[in-house]
């Protein structure tokens, strides 16, 4: 990569560290570098770059990824980030990983389940494994509810404070989330006894994209963009307004 700043400033600064991270350097050495700068940074430090990595040939989802990389390293700084214990009970984010926690346990129902139905010879809509795969799959209907409230209210604070590509590359990955969970939702809600090796084929196909592809998008957002939110939104009066809005919205209801 050619030089791309003319100053030696707090941009230029982090844009060569993300460098270093992204050449493999040994993070035991990176973290109290990362440390130190995280306290000075701005917004437009982390934007300028993460543009700065764009220019010099990186794509915007690794600029993107080295940056999240970068604030996790700093706020580490040799300690667990566990999001749980450190925010009080009310705090929408804490909310936000309740809802997680729960999504995981309906993705390995629905995992478990669908190995079930993969094995029965026949299956009706009355059968109770097919009751049941309904009502799961209602449980992560409702998580599109989950999303917006984090892509309308969420996301926009996050990305005043220069995390743009974060929130674009989670945008990405909740447009074929989204996409999966409304497919599972039609082959249930069109299920033929008549067609049930078809049936079985499409079941078995989306179970295996989302419990791979929503349990990773959902632990990227624990431990990195949640993380990162918490690092960088510091007023508690912001935190407060995203709060007012959640609760005017509403949660994912996965009390169904």
């Amino acid at each position: 990569m050619g030089k791309i700043y003319e100053k030696d400033d707090n941009a230029e600064i982090l844009t060569r560290l993300l460098m270093r991270i992204n050449a493999g350097e040994d993070l035991k050495d990176l973290r109290k570098e990362a440390g130190r700068l995280i306290v000075n940074l701005t917004s437009s430090d982390i934007a300028a770059a993460e543009q700065n990595l764009i220019d010099s040939g990186c794509s915007a989802r690794v600029a993107g990824q080295l940056s999240a990389a970068f604030v996790v390293i700093g706020i580490i700084e040799g300690r667990r980030i566990n999001l749980r214990t450190q925010l009080p009970n009310n705090h929408i984010v804490r909310k936000v990983l309740v809802e997680h926690e729960m999504l995981l346990c309906f993705l390995a129902d629905l995992k478990e389940l669908a190995d079930v139905i993969k094995q029965q010879s026949e299956l009706s809509s009355a059968n109770s494994d097919f009751r049941k795969l309904a009502h799961i799959a209602q449980h992560l209907e409702a998580m599109v509810q989950h999303i917006e409230v984090e892509e309308d209210i969420i996301f926009p604070y996050l990305q005043k404070h220069g995390w743009i590509n974060l929130c674009r590359a989670a945008h990405s990955e909740h447009i074929y989330v989204k996409i999966a969970i409304d497919d599972l939702m039609k082959i249930v809600r069109s299920f033929n006894p008549q067609c049930l090796d078809e049936f079985k084929v499409r079941l078995n196909s989306l179970t295996k994209y989302l419990c791979q592809n929503l349990q990773e998008h959902i632990i990227q957002e624990d431990n990195i963009l949640y993380p990162i939110a918490v690092e960088v939104i510091r007023d508690p009066n912001v935190w407060d307004r995203i709060k007012a809005l959640c609760d005017e919205i509403g949660y994912c209801p996965l009390h169904i």
